[in-house]
């Protein structure tokens, strides 16, 4: 028997399971197939048809359709493949048409569908209209049921038994309600009040749907009947490429050669040399047999696009992934690093033996992304829409919602999920556990009702919540985009499908990513500022690389704000290396992930002349140039292909699996593969399982190694600019909202340049920082509570000439009250009359706003004002303390000055590599924390602190942090004490006793 019309979680909001449970408990059941009928959309399909195929189910695609602003209801069950396009066109018109209404769509989009339907008008008026409709009895035979049924039987239709369930069983009727109260952002004590739920349903066994309706056994004899019509099982596209437009030039591959060479002589000049066409000629016949020409040529229009007049708009771009391993790519344009150059190995991105669609990311600056996006959805409207995201239940975000819908005060809610860093993953009873042991709440209270919510939280966590958009995932199709997937429109505006990346994978959709990267932004900022400045760089002949100054600052370390290599783990693994080369470069990024802690240490140890052996002789010198490490993505495939004989597709297929949400189930076979291959060729039980934990070190995010050149170019570039031209980079990082660190950690970085930190200045700053020689001037966009009017209006009024005064300003200007405060305590105003102290500027402002409250009553305009009288300025610790709140940051100081005494004998940072292997005291300043897992589960941080003298690396192991961690805050000053250690040269504070600076003051 076939289950129909069973809701998944993916009903947001109106179910409890997921497709993946549904299928199990399907088959214990009893059935043999299943429709699981999404509400208004097929987000879950492919995980429903993977579900199903697993557990040997025959799965049924469908929809339960609703109108808007109606209670009426429809099921969709699809036949055939014309069927499934209709679907897919009448979920795209619900989202987007609000005057959708069944009447109208259903007699337009029925062939074949079988609709499904309890609303007899509505069933009669389709009927006449030659759509295949059926009497939806529901679970139980109801009064209503019975009426369906005479009217089914008059009118010759069948009429079928739907599970109608939102429930996998009983036990979740707590969930929904938890799940319905989040939805309609009440509590649970009074939804009750807004919505009835004694017509929720949970799925039951074969045998209570036979028994119940055995009265109508005619029934249960139409509802196999009509799931047997419904033999479609998923749509099979093949690969769909995006279209190519411009016939009349040829046809695709034509021209991507011909544009292709003509590429190629402005990288290499006209003598291309043997190798550059051996590559060409090579990849273009790849990639014209597999038919991707036109994807190409197409990813190449939206990198340089063609503008009004016909020319090509340049942008500044970083194409990255495996696509920047095609030296066609390169000679498009579309990339930026010589695949010939640092050995890119095309067949990672492309092969015959590929099944899946490959995808070419590429990266604009982050304030030119939407407006690229924008071009390329204009420029395909219909044929065009975003990626979606499903964003799922995480832990903080369940308690979060769990506890307001229990109820809980806002202020209560906010300082424990604050505290939740290191929460991921996990199911109720975990998740309770955890949060119990985490060292940041050890001095929270955990009295009822928080553990009712932190269990049903857990039953939350893996549960879709709602869609927002991919980062810059775009699908284009030949035909109209909704005749292959669902469309609807986003919160921002912007056409979205209604599959997450992977499932546009799985369908064969071709996704394009066009993504957005604020150091591509910095990079621009600065080139234009040197540029200003009468020094060109072209980007033709800039080769960043091969500058001895900017090798030196990437080998120790000196790369803050630099894209990629800024974080303290980088900057740590740089001075180690010690190297400031690309290619060593380009394997640091690659090496630390997440899972590789142990071979980045085993890198460094190699690169620094430390013996080492190949991982079997059978791997011979795959990798070489990496010191017998798998660093890359494709040196899992190169490994799994060498020892354990795997095909070059199966060996891409582990390599992939790494980075997918349901890898440990599809891990299991390959690890049975590759274990078996290895022992058919006798190698040893101890070194297969040494290869096997260095290929799980690429679980979850890993590289390959033409993604890591690419963004080493864009890392080298920035290093350039930082130490060849400190204050105009340094300008742009902070002007493009900076990277890893916050504003302050930058500002401080330019003083330690030597940088002189200029106040913002109502005469002299633009709304973005500028940099200039010695000196950066702070921008208006600094200043908190300014409005994006006032600064306009400040700019416009400016280029008619300065400002002479205080009152000129205002008077033309004419801020509001709170912004007239901004931009004094800022120091905004200091300039327009150095007589006047920061007082008698607030003096000044009040009597202005009262004047010109008078003004408004007589003719007084402009205002004039009286001299203001003899004021003492304020003292400097409270001078600095309001310009700290408005600027986040203080121009002339640091903060830890501000802080009270300091206790005897501390080190300042800038001294503390002078005493490596002691313990020493220091008061540092937190920046940044990152939190960490040891082998054991346990929790410890790596922190990042600075004095007003220098930075400093710390490490908290997990005893300490468990006794610090709710000490913790990010902008506070403490008292650091521990052991100076040094490692390759890269000097570390292992942290053993923390306090605050405030409270040692007090003492």
């Amino acid at each position: 028997m076939f289950c129909l019309r069973v809701r998944s979680s993916y009903s947001l909001s109106l179910a409890t399971a997921m497709p993946e449970t549904l299928c199990e408990l399907a088959v214990r059941f009893g059935y043999s197939g299943l429709a699981i009928t999404d509400r208004d959309n097929l987000y879950g399909l492919w995980n429903f048809l993977k579900s199903a195929k697993q557990q040997g189910l025959r799965p049924i695609v469908g929809v339960e359709l609703s109108e808007p602003d109606s209670e009426r209801l429809v099921v969709c069950l699809v036949e055939n493949n014309t069927g499934y396009s209709n679907l897919c066109k009448l979920i795209t018109s619900r989202h987007c048409n609000k005057n959708f209404c069944f009447e109208d769509a259903l007699p337009g989009a029925g062939a074949g569908l079988l609709i499904l339907g309890r609303d007899i008008g509505l069933l009669d008026e389709l009927r006449n209209r030659n759509v295949e409709v059926a009497a939806d009895l529901g679970p139980r035979p109801t009064e209503q049921a019975r009426m369906l049924r005479q009217w089914a039987n008059d009118a010759g239709v069948p009429a079928v038994i739907t599970a109608e369930s939102s429930l996998a069983h009983e036990g979740e009727r707590q969930l929904y309600q938890l799940l319905r109260a989040i939805a309609a952002n009440t509590s649970m004590s009074r939804l009750e009040q807004l919505e009835s739920l004694e017509n929720v349903f949970a799925l039951e066994p074969v045998e209570k749907y036979r028994q119940r309706f055995g009265i109508w056994p005619e029934v249960l004899t139409a509802t196999e009947a009509l799931a047997d019509r419904c033999r479609f099982t998923g749509p099979e596209f093949g690969i769909v490429m995006p279209p190519w437009r411009e016939p009349e030039l040829g046809d695709a591959a034509t021209v991507l050669r011909a544009r292709t060479y003509l590429g190629a002589r402005l990288r290499y000049g006209d003598d291309l040399g043997e190798p550059v066409v051996e590559r060409l000629e090579h990849e273009l016949k790849v990639i014209e047999e597999m038919g991707f020409s036109s994807y190409f040529l197409v990813v190449r229009d939206i990198v340089h696009r063609k503008g009004p007049d016909g020319t090509r708009k340049k942008r500044r771009i970083c194409g990255r992934g495996s696509g920047a391993a095609s030296l066609v790519a390169y000679c498009l344009e579309i990339t930026n690093v010589c695949p010939l150059k640092y050995n890119l190995y095309f067949e990672r991105f492309l092969n015959p033996g590929r099944s899946d669609p490959p995808d070419i990311d590429v990266d604009f600056s982050w304030d030119e992304r939407d407006e690229v996006l924008n071009e390329v959805l204009s420029d395909f409207s219909g044929y065009s829409a975003m990626v979606c995201n499903h964003i799922f239940f995480q832990p903080r975000m369940a308690i979060r919602e769990t506890a307001k819908a229990f109820g809980m005060p806002g202020y209560e809610i906010s300082r424990l999920t604050k505290r939740l860093h290191w929460l991921h993953g996990g199911n109720e009873d975990t998740i309770i556990e955890r949060i119990r042991t985490l060292p940041s709440l050890k001095d929270q209270d955990f009295s009822d009702p928080w553990p009712e919510i932190f269990c049903l939280a857990g039953q939350l966590v893996g549960l879709p919540r709602y869609l927002s958009v991919h980062p810059g995932g775009v699908v284009i199709t030949p035909k109209p985009i909704n005749e292959y997937v669902p469309v609807q429109y986003a919160a921002k505006g912007v056409p979205i499908i209604q599959w997450e990346k992977d499932s546009t994978e799985e369908a064969g959709l071709v996704k394009i990513d066009i993504l957005g990267n604020r150091s591509l932004g910095v990079i621009r900022d600065a080139v234009q500022s040197v540029s200003e400045g009468g020094i060109e760089l072209d980007e033709m002949t800039w080769n960043p690389e091969d500058d001895v100054r900017t090798r030196s600052g990437v080998a120790r370390g000196t790369t803050m704000g630099c894209f990629y290599i800024e974080s303290p783990a980088m900057r740590l693994l740089q001075q180690k290396a010690a190297t400031g080369d690309f290619e060593q470069l380009v394997i640091q990024s690659s090496i630390i992930r997440p899972a590789a802690n142990d071979f980045v240490r085993e890198y460094v140890r190699r690169l620094h002349g430390g013996a080492w052996q190949p991982l079997h002789p059978l791997v011979g010198d795959v990798l070489d140039e990496t010191f017998g490490l798998m660093v890359y993505q494709e040196d899992v495939s190169r490994v799994a292909v060498a020892l354990a004989g795997f095909s070059h597709a199966r060996a891409d297929g582990l390599r992939k699996v790494m980075s997918k949400k349901d890898k440990e189930l599809r891990l299991h076979d390959y690890r049975e593969r590759f274990y078996s291959g290895c022992r058919e060729r006798d190698i040893a039980e101890k070194d297969i399982d040494q290869v096997w934990e260095m290929i799980m070190s690429f679980s979850g995010y890993s590289f390959c190694k033409p993604h890591s050149a690419s963004y080493a170019r864009v890392s080298y570039q920035a290093a350039y600019l930082k130490h060849h031209h400190p204050a105009e980079f340094m300008a742009a990082v902070i002007s493009n909202q900076g990277g890893y660190y916050s504003t302050m950690a930058y500002v401080s970085e330019a003083k330690r340049l030597g940088l002189e930190i200029l106040h913002p200045d109502v005469n002299h700053s633009r709304y973005r920082w500028q940099g200039n020689s010695t000196k950066i001037r702070v921008g208006l966009q600094a200043i908190h509570g300014l409005s994006e009017k006032l600064v306009t209006r400040l700019l416009v009024e400016r280029n008619k000439g300065d400002f002479s005064s205080p009152l000129d300003f205002w008077n033309r200007v004419v801020p509001a009250e709170d912004e007239g405060r901004a931009l004094i305590h800022a120091g905004a105003m200091d300039s327009l009359d150095p007589q006047l102290n920061r007082t008698a500027l607030l003096w000044q402002w009040a009597a202005f706003q009262r004047s010109r409250v008078l003004s408004r009553t007589s003719s007084l305009f402009p205002v004039q004002l009286p001299p203001p009288p003899a004021l003492q300025p304020p003292d400097l610790g409270s001078q600095m303390r309001r310009e700290y709140e408005l600027l986040g940051f203080l121009c002339r100081h640091h903060p830890i000055t501000f802080m009270g005494r300091a206790p005897q004998g501390v080190v300042k940072m800038e001294e503390v590599a002078a005493h490596v292997g002691r313990r020493i005291r220091c008061v540092g300043w937190l920046l940044t924390g990152k939190i960490v897992s040891t082998k054991t589960g346990e929790a410890m941080e790596f922190l990042t602190f600075e004095d007003e003298t220098g930075i400093q690396e710390t490490t908290f192991f997990p005893k300490v942090y468990k006794r610090a961690a709710h000490l913790l805050q990010s902008g506070r000053a403490y008292i650091l004490t521990g052991l100076v250690e040094e490692d390759y040269g890269a000097v570390t504070l292992t942290v053993e006793n923390i306090q605050p600076l405030v409270q040692a003051k007090k003492r």
